[in-house]
């Protein structure tokens, strides 16, 4: 009898649920995931070069949505790559007189994924700078690639970088820098990207259900979130493979970069997922700051400049959680405002 009204008292309320979840029109939200078209130039390479893209090419990215309305028509981005397969203008192996020379190494956030090229951070920094520091002039160069770790940023800047004589360099850090053999194993991991699938897709009992789908989404998010947090920090731990490889790797760059009088500056982002209460992410900043001031290398992390945000409202999509043109712009006047202030280290007149 106990068990029977339990039930009938557990269907009551089910039923009260999904009446309520009907009337007030909540329901769970899918989307689908982000298709990336790659379209060589007519008579142009077909294939990406070494610590490059493919030279010419564009990359269309289609969304399913334009929520800000920053999309162009069809809800797309286009990358474009110049000759030399970076996403970013000509630039001359020869600097102009009087320019300083900015190279930035990095990932798919430096890159640009859903941004347009004049939005990202290091394209929006010479003009900042400029306007900060009346008289001066530079240059940057955006040499950031999709799926680059810490190690294939090192040997880009020894086999491609230098030959640009920087001035200085960025390395724009991300949390899952730590990951190796990329190109190898397949695409990179990147900010619950292998786990969207799991709660964008709907079920059986979902169709009949709006309050069991929205249930069923939110957990499933939660639950992936959880295993993805216990990755990343898994992955910064001292016998981490990954994180070995990594703190060489920035020691390297430290190396030569100081054997060649190039000043280096690395800028820790954040993921952008609870900025703005208890950031669980932010052992992993302290990890990498730790480091890079044991090598006495500047390092500016981003994390607090993003505190009043609560995280999705910077991603690009509700599907792509890189970020998006204001988190750029953010990032840009942070990193001006750091080089201005420590101009005397890091922005000496040449």
């Amino acid at each position: 009898m106990k068990l029977a009204l339990s039930v009938g008292s557990l269907v009551v309320m089910l039923l009260i649920c999904e009446v309520t979840f009907r009337v007030a029109g909540i329901r769970a939200e899918y989307h689908r995931s982000r298709i990336d078209r790659v379209v060589p130039m007519a008579g142009k390479p077909t294939e990406r070069i070494p610590y490059g893209f493919v030279p010419f090419a564009t990359v269309i990215s289609v969304y399913d949505s334009n929520p800000r309305g920053y999309f162009a028509p069809g809800n797309t981005v286009w990358h474009l790559h110049n000759s030399v397969g970076w996403r970013d203008v000509e630039h001359d192996e020869k600097k102009a007189e009087g320019m300083f020379r900015i190279l930035g190494l990095g990932d798919s956030y430096l890159w640009g994924q859903g941004v347009k090229s004049e939005d990202i951070c290091l394209t929006k920094l010479p003009g900042l700078l400029e306007e900060k520091l009346p008289g001066r002039r530079f240059e940057s160069i955006n040499a950031g690639l999709s799926a680059m770790n810490t190690v294939n940023q090192r040997n880009l800047l020894f086999e491609r970088g230098l030959k640009y004589r920087p001035d200085l360099v960025i390395v724009h850090f991300v949390l899952n820098d730590v990951e190796d053999d990329v190109f190898k194993e397949g695409p990179k991991i990147e900010f619950f990207t292998d786990y969207v699938s799991i709660y964008e897709s709907t079920d059986a009992l979902s169709g009949y259900s709006q309050f069991w789908g929205w249930a069923r989404q939110r957990y499933l998010r939660s639950f992936q979130a959880r295993n993805y947090l216990q990755q990343c920090i898994d992955s910064f731990s001292v016998n981490s493979e990954g994180w070995k490889q990594c703190r060489k790797a920035l020691g390297d760059i430290a190396t030569i970069c100081s054997s060649r009088d190039i000043r280096l500056l690395v800028v820790v982002f954040p993921f952008y997922y609870g900025l703005d209460g208890d950031y669980p992410f932010q052992s992993i900043h302290d990890t990498v700051w730790t480091h890079c001031k044991s090598l006495d290398v500047d390092v500016l992390d981003l994390r607090d400049r993003y505190r009043k945000y609560k995280g999705p409202e910077m991603w690009v999509h509700p599907t792509d959680q890189h970020p998006n043109e204001i988190a750029h712009g953010i990032a840009a006047e942070s990193i001006a405002d750091f080089l201005v202030v420590n101009a005397s280290q890091l922005l000496p007149d040449r």
